[in-house]
């Protein structure tokens, strides 16, 4: 019930705070946009005062880069709002400048949303130093009149301005689909509140694609939806780098604790899987096979002579004959195919829904990488055996046969390696 009664209060406020801001709109249009632009302005530049304030103890790297968005963007809101009809800053300006600072400060929002969805390795530096000369080159572009004109007296929006909003519009949806759908843990924390803030944003640009006054009603919903939207970045970045900064700790432990767990899978001369997390993946994958009824295909590989390598040049270029095998199979193979070292200069490749016959293919395409290696200056070739095991069946004999089929490769075998230095 206390629940219940809090959000109806807030609705209450909130619709409060509507009924009042249009009041003022009607009564004095200037007032209104001034008041509402400098709220919204503030609010920008608050978004990068708590994300630079809380860079040293929040480990999500998202909130700075929205700070870094923010602090530009209300730059152009503020000449848009000194530029604003009536308000006589500009004496020699009319309606036009202002609508081209508004496309170009919502250009910039859009960039910054896209960017860091879309491209979610992009550095703090890198924004700072795009955003930077771009925000400079779309001021320079309204100053001195080479951007293209957004409204016009008398007729209203350009065909540019419209155009302009429906391809920011497209660009959000864009990113709310790669929001809603993302597995970021760094993005999910603020999944809400950037969701929330695309949708005002939407709502708001296309507003600005129906007035035809600069004073209209839809211009001022416009400003109300994009203020909105504002607000809930910001209570975004409040709430996650503020009010619970141990969540931001919980994900930097998770991501260490993800990176030791691929460590820990991981053999760490090839790069390749190891024989533990193959003998723990294979007992799913085969339970897996077995239920959609899908064959999988085993290759053994071994390195030829591999002692004779490590005696005559020494372990080091063992090591690269390792990772030079490992490098040609992790090339041949599917993403959803699997690779391991088996142990020593031995390694298991499991193909999935593939025959023995497919099996066969890139088992020779994998020994033709090695041969046609060059890269120690060495002759080295692999044998191996191939098996495939059928739905159902024990994955430990078709293992066992593969294993018996790449020793039959070797003694088949007649001339010894040749080895060249």
């Amino acid at each position: 019930m206390r629940n219940i009664l809090k959000k109806f209060a807030i609705i209450a406020a909130y619709t409060a705070i509507f009924i009042a801001l249009l009041f003022v709109a009607r009564k004095n249009y200037l007032l209104y946009h001034s008041i509402i632009e400098f709220f919204a302005i503030f609010t920008g530049l608050s978004i990068s005062l708590v994300s630079f304030a809380t860079r040293g103890f929040n480990q999500n790297r998202i909130f700075m880069k929205f700070g870094i968005v923010y602090l530009f963007v209300p730059i152009v809101d503020f000449l848009h709002t000194l530029a604003y009809k009536g308000m006589g800053v500009f004496r020699n300006w009319t309606a036009n400048q202002p609508t081209q600072f508004w496309i170009a400060g919502r250009s910039l929002e859009v960039l910054g949303f896209f960017l860091i969805l879309f491209f979610p390795k992009i550095t703090e530096r890198a924004l700072f130093f795009l955003f930077g000369p771009l925000t400079a080159f779309l001021i320079s572009a309204v100053w001195f009149g080479f951007f293209p004109d957004c409204f016009v007296e008398g007729s209203g929006l350009t065909v540019f301005k419209i155009a302009m909003e429906y391809l920011m519009v497209s660009v959000l949806l864009l990113v709310l689909i790669k929001c809603m759908r993302s597995r970021d843990t760094s993005i999910s924390v603020l999944r809400r509140s950037i969701v929330s803030a695309i949708v005002f944003t939407i709502l708001g640009e296309l507003s600005f694609t129906l007035y035809v006054d600069v004073y209209g009603f839809f211009n001022f919903l416009g400003h109300v939806f994009r203020f909105v939207s504002y607000l809930v970045i910001l209570n975004g970045v409040i709430v996650n780098s503020l009010k619970d900064p141990v969540q931001s700790l919980l994900l930097e432990l998770n991501r260490e604790r993800e990176h030791l767990e691929e460590v820990a899978r991981r053999d760490t001369l090839t790069n390749l899987f190891n024989r533990a997390h193959f003998n723990e993946w294979i007992q799913r994958q085969t339970k897996h096979a077995a239920l959609c009824k899908i064959p999988l295909s085993f290759i053994m590989i071994d390195v030829d002579d591999f002692k004779k390598i490590n005696d005559s040049f020494g372990h080091i270029t063992g090591d690269e004959v390792l990772k030079t095998v490992a490098r040609c199979i992790a090339s041949s193979i599917r993403s959803s195919d699997f690779a391991a070292r088996y142990g020593g200069d031995e390694f298991i490749v499991v193909l999935h829904d593939a025959s023995e016959k497919q099996a066969e293919q890139i088992a020779q395409r994998i020994r033709e990488k090695v041969a046609v290696s060059k890269e120690l200056g060495l002759n080295v070739d692999i044998s191996y055996g191939v098996a495939e095991l059928e739905p159902g069946a024990d994955h430990l004999k078709v293992l066992q046969k593969a294993d018996e089929a790449m020793y039959r490769m070797k003694k088949a075998k007649k001339a010894p390696l040749d080895i060249q230095g």
